[in-house]
């Protein structure tokens, strides 16, 4: 367990007492309000989403025309070709498009790059093994908005072109017969940070909506069927699970945990996910699976999983996708130690804001995940590249809270290839004599955010509070405001001078025992990362967050410790 800042938010007890008021909740919650800035008028929908809240697909601009083109191409009986990408939020997406257009009359097959042949997203190569040819019109799902030599070459070849997208664009407009992109300007604020497989949402939303005007079709879908795979990409994908993304995935992991698809029940089945089903279930158990495919090569068999229509097809492809998982974290782990040792012998962590590793024979599928086992590691945005096909060297990135990944790659741009991505992940590609000048270059961009002191970890503390305010009806408030993930992580709080009465050893490396306060309240805890010798002397200052740990049918109030100190009430 680390040693971390403790960021204690600044409540006007006003102010909390005003929401206490006016939304009827308990304390803590309203110090969680109050600290995300929720303000009065936004509680009851932020505490609700509610599905009819979605906006207007429209508003998305380029939606509109990307539907007349796709119910063009389904009266006129052309094919269409769905681009993905290899990742959970390329899958989902490409998944959802094609069993929205089907069910619609739409003639529909689907292609996912290759990772180590084809590159990330659409690319020339993928074109060129698409048979394009056979197609009429082509549509991408999660890439595509950067892809200027891939699209020159569609075009060559009289395809049309829909580009839908959720990555930040390039300097030039990509020329297609519609682009769909939430980070173009004129989009509306509550979809610019939807994921793919959003996007491929708000797109069909448009197409059936387009449909039911136009009187060619559409109403006999129901899109809440596809929710699940909404969910499934966005929590994957680590966009903020805020606005449109949050009542998306609030009412997508309903779906889900009925796992109504052989494929998600199988899936479910082989990782021991109940039915209680959370946002970390995606992250942690759900989402490495599927994406284990297309970190080892052909992501094809995830896609195949996901439109099973039988549990014996289903069983069998999850199985396989379990398989490649281990493989994959077999091969992880041997690449994040060589990794580590590399930075123990070339940065001195003292002065260094920003890590950048490399090597000729790292697995490509996994430096993303290295990328981002490092960055919380080292609290430091890392750069994780290996040497490609072609010779170049290609990777990925993952930042901390308040660096944009993006941005500083575009500080950096003039050493660079290609880049592309997000705030907190993107992918790049570069030279190798270009390695000196980029990683100077990529540590002085940091070093122009952040100071050497930002460099250590923090807790973002939503407020102090007692053990006896954590009662039954602040855990039921508390799923309320679910679902945790970025953006909206869980809550945090602090509390002054616990006692510990009981410390065990759970595991190799962790601590479970009992708490109580002042009030003599108690309450269990678990603590990752710390054995029991390795706590502070008592009583205890504790930042922490509160959940229901569900084990064997119980479902038990506990906190998670995060970070533990002597109590400054003892030195009163």
């Amino acid at each position: 367990m680390e040693d971390y800042l403790w960021d204690l938010a600044e409540n006007d007890e006003a102010r909390v007492q005003e929401l206490i008021d006016g939304a009827g909740v308990t304390r803590p919650i309203a110090l969680v309000l109050n600290a995300r800035g929720i303000a009065p008028e936004q509680i009851q929908d932020f505490l609700n989403p509610s599905l009819s809240n979605i906006g207007d697909p429209y508003l998305l601009p380029g939606t509109r025309d990307a539907s007349a083109r796709l119910w063009q191409a389904i009266q006129k009986n052309q094919r269409i070709l769905i681009h993905g990408d290899y990742d959970t939020d390329g899958i989902t997406a490409s998944a959802l498009v094609a069993w929205v257009l089907r069910r619609n009359g739409a003639q529909v097959e689907c292609y996912l790059p290759h990772r180590i042949d084809d590159g990330y997203g659409l690319t020339a190569e993928s074109i060129a093994k698409t048979n394009v040819d056979n197609f009429d019109l082509l549509l991408t799902v999660d890439c595509g908005i950067t892809s200027y030599e891939a699209v020159a070459l569609a075009l060559e070849k009289n395809l049309d072109l829909i580009i839908t997208d959720h990555h930040t664009p390039g300097a030039e407009p990509i020329v297609a017969t519609a682009v769909v992109d939430p980070k173009l300007p004129g989009s509306p604020l509550e979809i610019q940070e939807l994921a793919g497989v959003g996007v491929a949402f708000k797109v069909c939303q448009a197409f059936l909506k387009y449909g039911r005007e136009m009187s060619f079709g559409g109403e006999e879908t129901d899109l809440r069927q596809v929710l699940d795979l909404v969910a499934l990409g966005t929590v994957a994908d680590i966009v903020p699970l805020l606005h449109e993304n949050r009542i998306l995935v609030k009412h997508g992991l309903e779906i889900l945990a009925r796992q109504h698809r052989p494929g998600i029940h199988a899936l479910c089945d082989i990782a021991g996910v109940s039915e209680e089903l959370a946002t970390t279930d995606i992250t942690y158990r759900l989402a490495p699976r599927i994406n284990a495919t297309g970190r080892m090569g052909d992501p094809t068999d995830s896609l195949r999983l996901l439109e099973a229509d039988n549990v014996v097809d289903a069983a069998t492809l999850a199985r396989r996708l379990d398989a490649q998982n281990r493989e994959r974290q077999t091969i992880e782990e041997a690449v994040v130690q060589d990794a580590e040792a590399q930075i123990a012998r070339r940065y001195d962590l003292g002065t260094i804001r920003s890590l950048v590793v490399w090597s000729d024979n790292w697995h490509q599928g996994v430096v993303g995940i290295v990328a981002s086992r490092l960055t919380r590691r080292y609290h430091r945005p890392s750069v994780v590249l290996t040497r490609d096909p072609s010779g170049q060297f290609t990777g990925s990135a993952r930042s901390i809270r308040r660096l944009n990944l993006v941005e500083l790659l575009g500080e950096c741009s003039g050493s660079l290839i290609r880049f592309g991505g997000h705030a907190m992940a993107a992918g790049l590609s570069l030279y190798e004599e270009n390695l000196p000048v980029f990683c100077q270059q990529f540590d002085e961009a940091v070093q122009r955010v952040l100071s050497i002191d930002s460099m250590q970890p923090s807790l973002s503390v939503c407020g102090e509070v007692n053990l006896d305010e954590l009662d039954d009806v602040f855990f039921q408030e508390l799923r309320m405001l679910e679902p945790f993930g970025h953006g909206n992580p869980e809550p945090v709080f602090l509390t002054r001078g616990i006692i510990p009465e009981r410390r065990l050893p759970a595991g190799r490396s962790h601590t479970r025992g009992m708490v109580r306060d002042n009030s003599g309240t108690r309450l269990p805890f678990i603590a990752f990362g710390r054995l029991p010798q390795e706590f502070p002397p008592p009583p205890w200052d504790v930042v922490f967050s509160p959940h229901i740990n569900r084990f064997n049918g119980s479902a038990i109030p506990q906190m998670r410790i995060h970070d533990v100190r002597t109590s400054i009430l003892n030195e009163l």
